[in-house]
């Protein structure tokens, strides 16, 4: 049975990283003739394994403390001891190196790494995949926005770390161009698009959270009485970028749903990254963002609002996509989601990986970038989008086979890698 190590994704807290997670076992599950194990280096170690029950998918953790204390320091103790033959001794170490040690290949979901600005995850970009160069297994990483590489820094630790990768995929025109200014003609990179376009239902293995299915049950009898349904998805990484920008997302968020009720709309209320039995933590977690929200709506306002504040799984996150006829969303997985479901979405975003991908599907001027000011321009975009409506399906349903095409290259490169190590 052949191994295949995955780093950078869970399937607790950022449902996003949960979609690419389930996808890329799940794909590769169906394309491998033989049986494949799993080994998911996740920092959310235990919560992981509460929600996954797979006898072929080992948990490992990856915590900044973990990873420097132990992977690091252990992966160069197993390198050593091979070297002298110290088969014995390198069984001796933990369970974690010697998983990663038998892998045929580090699988890095990783949504961004490597980009300006963000100097203090640097370390921890790093420190997932080192340990894998270390023992000479062969590191993929799927598309992923990365750049640009202006400071020196972030530059030279690119160019010494992505260098020493089996292939980097980049997500959208302008990552491959940051990747070109590092490492010009050399084949070591390639466009892709998320893997996460590939998401199907059957993939979903978390636990799912209960009684989803009366409240979707509440939406179809809204949307066939005639009522326009509006799908908002906020985000906590952008409510804190308000924060230190000196403004008030929440608020922001308030006066959306204000506007959509008062324009005869039903507003859907749901997160993309959750941890329910953990609502003092933010990180990785939309949750207490969306119950402040919520508190914040009058008693008027929330008789049109349909509430999905739990620790939905990405299975269920794309059924109540589903149920919306457009979406206003924040979170970069919640607009996949969307785009693949074959539903209009406009973004309120924060980096050059939201438009990119929009633009694929020629949705680019439903990309806002965040900032203080009026929503109305907000609410101007979802009411084109509703206007709009069936031309921007078409749009998005006739790009979708080309995206999705791109999405598989990086699972039939893994396929490939794999039946050439028989």
């Amino acid at each position: 049975m052949k191994e295949v190590s995955i780093v950078a994704a869970t399937f607790y807290g950022n449902r996003g990283a949960e979609g690419m997670l389930s996808t890329t076992i799940g794909k590769l599950r169906d394309g491998y003739p033989g049986d494949l194990r799993f080994n998911v280096f996740s920092y959310y170690p235990q919560r992981d394994l509460e929600l996954v029950n797979d006898e072929r998918i080992s948990i490992y953790s990856s915590t900044p403390a973990y990873l420097v204390l132990v992977l690091f320091p252990c992966s160069v103790l197993f390198r050593i001891l091979g070297f002298f033959r110290f088969y014995t001794l390198q069984k001796s170490l933990p369970n974690s190196v010697q998983a990663l040690a038998r892998s045929e290949m580090l699988v890095c979901l990783a949504g961004v790494s490597f980009v300006e600005g963000r100097a203090k995850f640097l370390p921890f970009n790093i420190a997932t995949i080192v340990p894998a160069i270390l023992l000479n297994i062969p590191v993929v990483k799927f598309a992923q926005a990365m750049g640009p590489f202006r400071s020196l820094v972030n530059r030279l630790a690119a160019k010494l770390i992505l260098g020493r990768c089996r292939q980097v995929f980049t997500r959208g025109e302008e990552t491959h161009g940051y990747l070109h200014s590092l490492f010009r003609d050399r084949p070591l990179y390639q466009r892709a698009d998320d893997v996460a376009f590939l998401f199907a239902k059957e993939y979903c293995i978390s636990s799912p959270a209960p009684g989803l299915d009366q409240r979707l049950d509440r939406l179809q009898v809204l949307r066939a009485a005639g009522h326009k349904v509006v799908g908002v998805c906020p985000s906590v990484v952008i409510a804190k970028r308000a924060e230190a920008a000196g403004w008030d997302y929440r608020l922001r968020m308030l006066e959306l749903i204000n506007g959509l009720t008062q324009r005869g709309y039903v507003v859907v209320l749901y997160p993309n990254a959750t941890r329910g039995e953990d609502m003092d933590k933010t990180h990785n977690n939309d949750l207490p963002l969306l119950a402040a929200i919520a508190s914040g709506l009058t008693q008027e306002v929330k008789e049109k609002v349909v509430y999905f504040i739990d620790s939905l799984n990405i299975g269920q996150i794309h059924r109540i996509i589903s149920a919306c006829d457009v979406q206003a969303v924040s979170r970069f997985h919640a607009m996949v989601a969307s785009l693949a479901s074959g539903v209009p979405v406009m973004v309120i975003g924060w980096s050059h990986k939201y438009l990119e991908v929009m633009e694929r599907f020629r949705q680019g001027d439903m990309v806002l970038d965040y900032t203080a000011g009026s929503v109305e321009p907000a609410l101007n975009c979802i009411e084109k989008l509703l206007f709009e409506c069936r031309t921007r399906i078409d749009q998005i349903t006739a790009a979708l086979p080309e995206v999705q095409q791109m999405s598989n290259m990086q699972l039939q490169y893994l396929l490939e890698l794999l039946k050439s190590k028989e």
